[in-house]
């Protein structure tokens, strides 16, 4: 029995001889030395592609001061227009004067001595959703097999890096027409396009606010603020009013202090890049752990052998997602300290946090203070019951990423499990302000077993936070991963009885 208990934890998926042969091997298999093929198409995918922005940096760094600016604006026009193509350029550009134009009528209306009307604020919230529901539902609209030809005989300079194969082999085909977004444009959450409504929020909500005079609400100073290259695919989210006082004084930081650490964040990011797509990517896929909708671990878990695979696929598919972002940010940071501007943290050791709360001040930091301050706060200034607060706060997020049932649902689930943790943190504080209590000194009792209690609320929030990826990362094939955890060793347990349990269908 112990030896079946052993098998079940460490079998090799694989069937090899040895457990660690797949986890080594895609350091054998990664192309290290195809500079084209891994290091430019690999390394450059995707919101890597901020790495093209590179060359610009020299321009922006030799610019007039004075007319920074001016140059943070060429140099993103020019970055769309190469690696996403004309066609987003334009619809960018159309976009962000709606915005523009929006912001400046919704500023007015606020500023008025009444106050502004429910109506004001319906319309700006509505403009916001509907531009997240449109980029979100672009995606599902499909080109004619002819316009596909002619795009690719004819007009292939419309089309993004990604489709003219300069960053590798074109990726956008697919069998009865191509995706209308993934053409044209790409996916929401890598060409910015979903960043930008959540700049907006910040946007409108400071307008509302009043904290960005006039003579700051220029056009130029608004379209340097959405086109500003580094942060534009991914973030980090930085406010309206930091990134102008941020480019007026950066000058004053190009030290030498300044830029040896930009350029060391910036090699750090291509580190993590690196390990996330040449080692990371290859063993999920190698492990059948990938994301992928074709990824046995979510369709067949059942035929996952390796009972530690089984339960740890989730977490290696939320390290590597950690890696890239982050490594995006990294680079975006990097790049932006070498002119002197220092961007918002979005990552700060999120992997110390020791609960759920915690880790939201941890993980995505500028996202999540700004469904912080523009939604939960708001709703709780109101006396909105604080759970169902949550709720929406997270379901927007969820919402935010992707407009289906996964990440909606993930949502959910995500403002369920901050609320309990609130709750809990608040009776235990309670607890501590009744030192008589029962209950009182077991507590007491707990805490002075160090580090037990740390080790144990670290391990409840790291495993609560990652095994949520089941949800938004697998949908409903979690329901089968899950299962099939709890069948293993309940199977193991009842052999000697002869019960059988079946997997999920």
């Amino acid at each position: 029995m112990t030896h079946s208990l052993a098998w079940f934890l460490l079998a090799d998926p694989t069937g090899a001889d040895s457990w660690a042969t797949p986890w080594l091997e895609p350091l054998r298999q990664t192309p290290w030395t195809d500079w084209p093929g891994f290091w430019i198409g690999r390394l450059t995918f995707g919101r890597q592609a901020v790495l093209y922005f590179l060359p610009l940096l020299a321009v922006l760094l030799a610019w007039p001061t004075r007319q920074l600016r001016s140059g943070i604006i060429l140099t993103g026009v020019v970055f769309m227009a190469y690696v996403f193509g004309p066609l987003y350029l334009l619809l960018w550009l159309l976009t962000c004067v709606i915005f523009y134009q929006a912001g400046q009528t919704l500023a007015t209306r606020f500023a008025h001595p009444g106050g502004p009307s429910r109506w004001v604020i319906a319309v700006a919230i509505g403009l916001l959703g509907g531009h997240l529901v449109l980029v979100h539902s672009l995606g599902q609209l499909k080109l004619p097999g002819e316009w596909n030809t002619w795009l690719v005989a004819h007009a292939p300079w419309l089309l993004p890096l990604g489709a003219r194969g300069l960053a590798g082999e074109p990726h956008w085909f697919a069998s009865g027409g191509f995706e209308l977004f993934d053409v044209l444009l790409g996916r929401a959450h890598d060409i910015g396009a979903a960043y930008l409504t959540m700049r907006m929020v910040a946007y409108f909500a400071e307008l509302r606010r009043g904290t960005i005079p006039p003579q700051r609400r220029r056009f130029a100073d608004f379209l340097a603020y959405v086109c500003y290259a580094p942060t534009l695919i991914q973030g980090p989210l930085e406010r309206y009013t930091e990134f102008q006082e941020q480019i007026e004084t950066c000058q004053q930081r190009r030290r030498g202090g300044d830029r040896a650490a930009g350029a060391a964040r910036f090699f750090l990011g291509l580190l993590k890049n690196a390990v996330a797509q040449g080692y990371l990517h290859p063993l999920l896929v190698t492990l059948d752990v990938s994301a992928s909708a074709k990824s046995a671990y979510y369709r067949q878990p059942e035929q996952i052998q390796s009972y530690a695979l089984l339960f740890f696929g989730v977490h290696l598919q939320v390290l590597l997602l950690y890696l890239a972002f982050s490594g995006y940010c990294d680079v975006a940071i990097g790049l932006s300290r070498l002119l002197g501007y220092r961007v918002i943290e979005n990552f700060r050791r999120p992997w110390l946090a020791c609960s759920l709360t915690d880790m939201w001040r941890r993980w995505h930091i500028s996202l999540s203070f700004i469904l912080r301050d523009y939604v939960f706060f708001p709703l709780a200034r109101r006396r909105w019951n604080t759970t169902l607060s949550l709720l929406i706060t997270f379901w927007v997020c969820g919402f935010w990423h992707d407009a289906g049932g996964k990440y909606t649902t993930w949502g959910v689930a995500m403002g369920l499990m901050v609320a309990v943790n609130q709750k809990w943190s608040r009776w235990m504080r309670e607890l501590d302000r009744h030192p008589q209590r029962r209950l009182a000194a077991l507590r007491r009792a707990w805490l002075k077993l160090r580090p037990l209690p740390r080790l144990c609320a670290w391990l409840l929030a790291q495993n609560a936070f990652l095994m949520s990826g089941w949800i938004c990362l697998g949908g409903s094939g979690a329901l089968r991963v899950v299962w099939e955890l709890i069948r293993r060793p309940a199977q193991w347990l009842l052999q000697p009885w002869g019960v059988a349990l079946a997997p999920l269908s």
